[in-house]
């Protein structure tokens, strides 16, 4: 390999579970030397993104959001910051950072994974059913005030990812009935606490920004609160009401 380089073998926990992967080179490329069964990252792919990132696909449910809460709380050494898409996470680190630094610190995360670790939680949202397009609403589904308002309460919704604003859940479970594309004329401001669909999605705004989902009320539960920063000793959950893998409950006020 010559004295530039330094080559190790690692092995994610356990060696029964998890895949061998050879880590080596100054850019920390990556081969897979075996696959198992029951690799709790199976199917995962990593690519260099950038000159400081990675971007990790294929991902299952259970491990996308285990590494999104694991990033939240105790990321790898020189973690800059992470960006969610919808099938797709984006790991960004401070500099340029060899691939052996992240698999290192993502066997950690498969040991949660492993051992069943779950960090969501259940959160119940009181909603004052007034929203500006409630009616609208209706009207485009064919059906009542008082029926969208039971049908949008009716389900227990996951949060599928955090976007496009701090703080901003979007939930996955939204019935069908009420699946609209988003206003033709977005509004320039909505506030904080206002409940809203758009898509196949619902979402509650979690700070003051233009936005084009339906209206359909409000809460007073505060989703991003800044203040509660404390630089990088900060509990996420002291900031953001919501994470990624958590249960939401709207509950009619």
């Amino acid at each position: 390999m010559g004295g530039r380089y330094t080559c190790a073998i690692y092995r994610l926990p356990s060696a029964s579970d998890f895949d061998s992967v050879l880590c080596c080179g100054h850019y920390g490329r990556w081969w897979m030397a075996q696959k198992t069964n029951n690799s709790s990252f199976q199917g995962a792919r990593i690519r260099p993104y950038g000159e400081r990132g990675y971007l990790l696909d294929q991902l299952s449910e259970l491990e996308r959001v285990a590494i999104e809460q694991a990033l939240s709380t105790t990321p790898p050494d020189g973690f800059d910051e992470y960006v969610i898409g919808a099938e797709n996470l984006l790991v960004l680190f401070q500099r340029p950072t060899t691939e052996c630094v992240l698999h290192e610190w993502l066997a950690d995360v498969g040991n949660s994974v492993l051992a069943g670790s779950n960090h969501s939680r259940r959160i119940e949202v009181p909603v004052r059913y007034d929203g500006p397009d409630l009616a609208t609403v209706a009207a485009a589904t064919g059906l009542s005030e008082a029926e969208v308002v039971a049908i949008h309460s009716a389900p227990e919704y996951r949060v599928r990812m955090m976007g496009f604003a701090p703080g901003f859940p979007y939930l996955d479970g939204l019935d069908e009935r009420l699946h609209l594309d988003r206003k033709a004329s977005p509004r320039d401001r909505i506030e904080p606490g206002a409940v809203a669909i758009g898509g196949s999605h619902a979402g509650i705004y979690s700070v003051a920004s233009p936005g084009g989902w339906h209206l359909l009320g409000r809460t007073e539960l505060p989703l991003f609160q800044p203040e509660h920063a404390r630089g990088t000793v900060t509990d996420v959950r002291e900031v953001f009401a919501l994470s990624a893998g958590d249960t939401v409950k709207f509950v009619v006020i």
